[in-house]
């Protein structure tokens, strides 16, 4: 069978009864925030989204919420489901779109995910056949899934989606956090503002070599370090002491919402990277235990951060040797389109 037209895959959403669909305004994210903390209590799901956030998905200039979101709202006016396919325009190396719908728990079973993803699948295609360019990259579709959210998991295979990747969740209590290392050769300083691009440039280096990853644009990385969620007093560069460049760093994060929903203040790292030409020294360790320390020192009570399963650097291998012990895992079901 074919895939769905949008026309076709908007049809059928407007032909469920009882739900109206609209895309979001933002009025509306209060509500959504909302809807989102309900669906993910309920599925244990630890990526979080805060109402700050969606604010500023929205003030991006590179959103078009008014073209890649929907909300449905049921007969009473609250929200039932959400539709959000993100179609990012500023990179064609790949031409991703983030899959990120949701339904309330008491609709489900109705049909409803199903119709939901059909029209973000053919929302992704009908913008990049639209836009594509001679010379763009494949077109990449992610779902991502708490590993337990079976119901969501089939929806997604059934799609065309089949898993991809794990992403292991990690946590440890800061009661008891190792001193800070100290690596030949690096020094480990304080976020400076002044570095930030020579920052984005080292760890797009660093991690070119991922499942993955696409070199972010300036105005993407501008927005990394300019969210609310960004910590700069907990954010830390490594300088190699001989030419006082950065060869590594750790960008914290405090992500309210998930202290909210686990009782539990921690200071997340959100990105970790070393150059190449400094691995092997103890630096991603200086960094961490460095990371610890900070957040220590702001009051919380845990540090955290993400992990891809299949990662062959050996990076779980040294967050757990820091004493990190895995508290969740996150799948990603994903579909390629080659470029032509």
């Amino acid at each position: 069978m074919s895939p769905q037209t949008e026309t076709e895959a908007r049809l059928a959403l407007e032909s469920l009864p009882g739900l109206t669909w609209r895309p979001f305004a933002r009025d509306d994210l209060p509500a959504i925030a909302a809807f989102f903390a309900e669906c993910e209590t309920h599925d244990h799901n630890p990526d979080r989204q805060s109402l700050t956030g969606l604010q500023e998905f929205w003030d991006s200039p590179r959103s078009r919420p008014d073209e890649d979101t929907l909300v449905g709202h049921d007969a009473a006016g609250q929200v039932a489901a959400v539709g959000w396919a993100g179609c990012n325009r500023v990179v064609t190396e790949t031409r991703g779109v983030y899959l990120g719908g949701a339904v309330r728990p008491d609709r489900r079973g109705e049909g409803v995910g199903r119709a939901v993803l059909q029209w973000e699948l053919a929302h992704g295609l009908a913008w990049d056949r639209q836009a594509r360019r001679p010379g763009f990259g494949p077109l990449v579709m992610r779902l991502y899934a708490p590993s337990t959210q079976d119901d969501v998991r089939d929806l997604a295979e059934r799609h065309g989606l089949p898993l991809e990747r794990y992403f292991f969740e990690l946590s440890r209590e800061l009661d008891d956090h190792p001193p800070t290392a100290r690596p030949d050769g690096v020094r480990i300083v304080g976020w400076e503002p002044a570095r930030s691009r020579e920052v984005q440039h080292m760890l797009d280096g660093a991690f070119r070599d991922h499942w993955g990853h696409t070199d972010r644009t300036d105005e993407m990385w501008d927005e990394v370090v300019g969210a609310s969620a960004f910590r700069a007093d907990w954010s830390l560069l490594a300088l190699d002491e001989a030419t006082d460049t950065v060869v590594g760093a750790a960008l914290n994060c405090a992500y309210e919402q998930d202290w909210l929903a686990t009782g539990l203040r921690e200071g997340y790292t959100d990105q970790l990277g070393v150059a190449s030409t400094h691995r092997g020294r103890g630096t991603a360790a200086a960094l961490l235990t460095e990371s610890m320390r900070r957040f220590a020192a702001a009051g919380m009570q845990a540090a955290a951060l993400g992990v891809d399963a299949a990662n062959r650097s050996g990076a779980l291998r040294l967050y757990e040797s820091l004493g990190y012990r895995q508290t969740a895992s996150t799948c990603v079901h994903q579909v390629t389109h080659p470029g032509t």
